[in-house]
């Protein structure tokens, strides 16, 4: 689950639990103590928060081919001072890039020479037709679909 997943079930438990202070005094239920009432509140919005989140998922992608309709590209042979601006730059042209992720050596800290952009599938494709085996600051590019990252 996703941080915005997390953000919208709070929302939606924090709002269902304050008008559901507010309906119980409407009601004539104000005798109840208001802590047990937004504890309440806080149990019923969690729930129907989950639901909220279930029924309405975030768009926003990561992985190969995703639900929201982006790619995962790898990117290879890049200049090791190659940094995301040069990249962005590089696949912009073809359409709007999601993410940018520059692969760096655990150890050093160093840029490996590889990197996986994200983009809308259409605009990926279209970017890996023109990218792959062109040259770039000296280097040819290796432009394809990312492979699906398998489990060891």
């Amino acid at each position: 689950m996703s941080f915005s997943c997390f953000i919208k079930l709070f929302v939606a438990a924090i709002v269902i639990s304050t008008l559901g202070s507010y309906a119980i005094q409407l009601v004539g239920l104000d005798t109840i103590h208001p802590s047990s009432l937004f504890a309440s509140g806080l149990t019923l919005g969690t729930i129907f928060g989950g639901l909220l989140v279930a029924l309405y998922p975030s768009k926003e992608g990561a992985g190969t081919a995703t639900e929201s309709g982006t790619s995962n590209i790898y990117v290879g042979n890049l200049p090791f001072n190659v940094g995301q601006e040069e990249i962005k730059n590089l696949f912009s042209p073809f359409g709007n890039v999601v993410d940018i992720r520059l692969v760096k050596d655990r150890r050093s800290r160093r840029f490996k020479g590889y990197a996986f952009v994200e983009m809308n599938t259409p605009n990926a494709n279209a970017a890996i037709e023109h990218l792959n085996d062109t040259d770039y600051a000296g280097r040819t590019l290796r432009v394809n679909e990312a492979k699906k990252k398998e489990d060891s």
